[in-house]
């Protein structure tokens, strides 16, 4: 069984016994939307008595209760679980690393006292997520044929749109264009933000138009990928180590003019 214990209305206490049924783990998920309801960030604690067991209806609605709680897992702040059973303390600590926003803490039940003192502290407020700049920078070339860009953290919608708006004026000009790639500070991309349709068409459309592309300090899963497709195409692709971005220059015949130009 599961009973719902007196606690600060930011915490949500549970002394768990006996089998757990459905019934059971719908109370807990219930305590904790309400406690979400009223609270920005909310904390956990459960003793859990040696008698416990899950029932498989019981896990079969913890499964399914806990993958809507998804969502919400960045407003959770602490967990304290107080037993000595090993499996379990074991299981919590597992728990603690997948959802490593969450302060996970397993205390023997000698210490309940103080699990519930640490689990009942109020969460400091979280910081407000500041914008992100762009990701991506325009390098001023010597050749007005030689397009350079540097990417300095991952690429997300409003990085994809400055690149096809900045690189689709090069595709109207007369004759070849090379292009260089600075990626030593890429750190990922936003799935749908290179799924976006307008970037698509702008790669089919550079096929025919880019001769030279040089990619410094490219990751190697990229570096991977790019070629395995580079036999489908007639673009000349050669990747250089970021030691190697003067030669990098040389081979698409410029020199960086500034730093960076939006």
């Amino acid at each position: 069984m599961l009973e719902i214990l007196d606690s600060a209305k930011h915490l949500v206490a549970m002394k768990l016994s006996g089998s757990l049924t459905a019934t059971d783990v719908e109370k807990a998920y219930k305590a904790t939307n309400d406690a979400l309801g009223s609270n920005e960030r909310i904390s956990f604690f459960a003793d859990v008595d040696e008698s416990m067991s899950l029932t498989l209806e019981g896990l079969a609605k913890d499964l399914f209760e806990g993958i809507s709680q998804i969502g919400q897992i960045s407003r959770y702040y602490r967990a304290a679980v107080v037993t000595d059973k090993g499996w379990l303390g074991a299981l919590a600590r597992v728990e603690g690393l997948v959802f490593c926003s969450i302060d996970v803490r397993v205390f023997p039940k000698a210490e309940r006292d103080k699990a519930f003192a640490w689990a009942s502290e109020t969460a400091p407020p979280k910081p407000k997520p500041e914008e992100p700049g762009p990701s991506i920078h325009f390098l001023q070339t010597t050749n007005e044929n030689v397009f350079a860009y540097e990417v300095t953290g991952r690429l997300r919608a409003n990085d994809v749109k400055a690149a096809i708006k900045g690189f689709g004026t090069y595709l109207e000009r007369d004759g070849k264009v090379n292009v260089l790639g600075k990626l030593g500070g890429f750190s990922g991309f936003d799935l749908f933000a290179v799924l976006e349709d307008e970037l698509v068409r702008l790669k089919y459309r550079s096929l025919s138009k880019v001769d030279k592309y040089a990619i410094i300090g490219a990751k190697p899963w990229m570096r991977n990928f790019i070629e395995l497709l580079s036999p489908l195409t007639s673009v000349k692709v050669r990747f250089f180590d970021l030691g190697e971005e003067a030669a990098a220059w040389e081979w698409v015949g410029a020199q960086q003019a500034l730093l960076a130009g939006k």
